[in-house]
């Protein structure tokens, strides 16, 4: 009797039970944590996962779970040093074109792994496939398993990538990612700017890039539809935004919006970082620059202006500094190669946060009520530096002019003024006020797709349609052509009576 109730319960889970492919290409682990809840959680729900990523989870209790390592992509990024192909000062129409280039070495070595090789000639079957949206080459995977697909993104959208479920990419209210513009009202300059990055990137995307992706999607796959009529047929995307670091916009119903996905509850710190935290009743600053920029790889002149700056502090300082030894590192300061940054933020002695100004760093700040001095390098870190400075819940520097006292004083005025605080306990408060997290909706759509075959059902009229029929060019063209055939007509009706009069007068 008790087997048979046993069995009555789990039935809808193994009824609904689903074969999931997650393609999570990028190797940056700040990426990787905003997907790994994803996989994690659809594995625990009793789905079969399969999952391509530079940074497993390695977890053994998860026994519906397969992945894939990709780890050794690391070294591309090393070799092609991220943080100056994506500097914040580089061109931004060159850095479009170098990153989609390095992502095509990262994808190509990936794909001949000898474990996705041997993926991608299996015969398995898969309900859903889930895939990090950096590459249009991996919408060829949606061709290869006659699967639906999902594009999920730590991030938001590049301009072009909208496009595929049609959804409003005003170019003045919501400039490319890539533009880094900080300010809320752009100039005039900046407007034209954007308007013509906006045109270009399409271009670009749809035609240089798109074609070079299907080619390598048919050396891979198969033969598989155009990646880009592919791309067209997405399910719909997850995206990792909030409404305060990316501006509210109107999205189709093809846009979920996740938000906050790595946020975990504060668990207790390794019994040494923890009495080290103790020990600092004026306060500590934690110092971290991220995954990407890595405090040992900035230039000497800089780390030697960081460490001055610190000396001078009456807080005991933790710096997340990936090497056993900083020289010169000053009495105040305590280094570790890694450090578990949500449970630093949330000791009560920690007064500030010195980051590099990433999404998920902010993120993490904001859960833990820690106000921010951003020192940002490349990327959308300069935008969010500024949203950070505009929500009044830090200060910016510069890293390029950077100056000791300019450093010392932003991390005192952070530290000391309880206006920061106070602001970062009001965002805290409605950022996470919300009926369902980002992890939830991710679950319930990808079950959704899953469900019903996809979202033809959600489409938005918008993705087929042509530009010309968006902006109504057919109709204003149609109206202006009436319009000149009416004035054609009135010209010509007048020059007729002038005539006919000046006949009448000969005659008489």
């Amino acid at each position: 009797m008790c087997l048979v109730l046993v069995l009555v319960l789990l039935s809808p889970l193994v009824a609904h039970s689903a074969n999931i492919l997650g393609v999570f290409m990028f190797p940056s682990i700040s990426h990787q944590i905003v997907y790994q809840p994803i996989w994690r959680e659809l594995s625990l729900r009793g789905h079969n996962v399969t999952v391509v990523t530079p940074d497993p989870l390695n977890d053994p209790t998860l026994t519906n779970l397969t992945e894939i390592s990709v780890r050794f992509t690391y070294d591309f990024l090393k070799e092609n040093r991220l943080q100056d192909v994506m500097s914040k000062d580089a061109n931004p129409f060159q850095t479009f074109k170098t990153i989609f280039k390095l992502m095509d070495k990262i994808l190509e070595a990936e794909l001949e792994s000898p474990p996705m090789a041997q993926l991608l000639k299996s015969e398995q079957k898969f309900d859903l496939i889930l895939f990090e949206c950096f590459h249009p080459a991996l919408y060829g995977l949606s061709g290869r398993f006659k699967a639906p697909i999902i594009g999920v993104s730590s991030l938001g959208l590049l301009t072009a990538g909208y496009d595929a479920v049609g959804n409003p990419t005003h170019p003045v209210l919501y400039p490319d990612v890539m533009l880094n513009f900080h300010s809320k009202e752009l100039g005039i300059w900046e407007k034209i700017q954007t308007v013509f990055f906006n045109l270009w990137s399409r271009y670009y995307y749809h035609q240089v890039i798109t074609p070079r992706a299907h080619e390598l999607a048919t050396k891979y796959f198969g033969e598989v539809p155009y990646v880009g009529d592919l791309e067209r047929n997405v399910s719909l995307f997850f995206l990792n935004v909030n409404p305060f670091m990316y501006a509210p916009r109107p999205n189709v119903p093809a846009i979920v919006e996740m938000g906050q996905m790595h946020i975990k509850p504060p668990k207790p710190l390794p019994e040494d970082l923890k009495k080290i935290l103790d020990s600092a009743p004026q306060g500590a600053v934690y110092f971290s620059l991220g995954s990407n920029v890595k405090s040992v790889n900035i230039p000497e002149k800089l780390r030697k202006t960081i460490m001055g700056a610190l000396a001078q502090l009456p807080y005991l300082v933790l710096w997340k500094f990936e090497a056993d030894h900083l020289p010169g590192k000053p009495p105040n300061v305590v280094i570790r190669k890694w450090l578990p940054q949500q449970d630093v933020l949330a000791h009560p002695n920690i007064r500030a946060f010195v980051t590099q100004g990433g999404l998920q760093s902010t993120e993490e700040a904001i859960s833990r009520k820690v106000p921010l001095v951003g020192m940002p390098f490349m990327g959308d870190q300069p935008m969010n530096v500024q949203k950070i400075v505009d929500l009044g819940i830090g200060v910016g520097v510069d890293p390029a002019t950077l100056t000791e006292d300019q450093l010392k004083k932003s991390i005192i005025e952070v530290a000391e003024n309880k206006k920061y605080k106070r602001k970062m306990e009001e965002v805290n408060e409605i950022l996470f006020d919300k009926p369902m997290s980002g992890l939830e909706k991710a679950v319930y759509w990808s079950e959704y797709v899953i469900r019903h075959g996809g979202t033809r059902h959600l489409r938005s009229p918008t993705a087929d349609i042509s530009w010309f029929e968006y902006l109504l060019v057919d109709v204003v063209g149609v109206l202006v052509a009436i319009l000149a055939a009416i004035l054609y007509a009135s010209y010509k009706l007048a020059q007729l009576s002038m005539e006919f009069r000046r006949q009448k007068i000969k005659v008489n």
